[in-house]
């Protein structure tokens, strides 16, 4: 699972651009996003990517990075993983916010 934090705000349109663009950048390197689904933070977006195969945890943050995870972040996930902590891959939530979907869309399939 591919955890993303963009602080930013943007319209339906530009995040559904998102959306297909990071499959294709997954795509590039082998990866099928299985499913995308997001949740409305204070700054912006949270996004969780579920993803076929998996990877390891450098693999996994080098992908983060390069669907435009916050850097500082990234570096933070580098140390842990570094430190050999189990749990690197932390997003902060508010308890009970809900995701939504946003790959597949309803009543589609995921590509295999």
């Amino acid at each position: 699972m591919l955890k993303i934090d963009k602080d930013s705000h943007v319209t339906s349109q530009l995040e559904r651009l998102y959306v297909q663009e990071s499959i294709a950048i997954l795509r590039r390197h082998h990866i099928t996003a299985v499913s995308v689904k997001a949740t409305t933070t204070r700054h912006g977006r949270h996004y969780r990517i579920e993803i076929d195969p998996p990877v390891d945890a450098h693999t996994a943050n080098k992908l983060q990075y390069l669907l435009g995870d916050d850097p500082k972040r990234v570096n933070f996930n580098r140390a842990r993983i570094n430190s050999r902590l189990a749990h690197w891959n932390i997003l902060f939530e508010a308890v009970g916010r809900r995701m939504t979907t946003l790959y597949p869309r309803k009543g589609t399939k995921a590509p295999t």
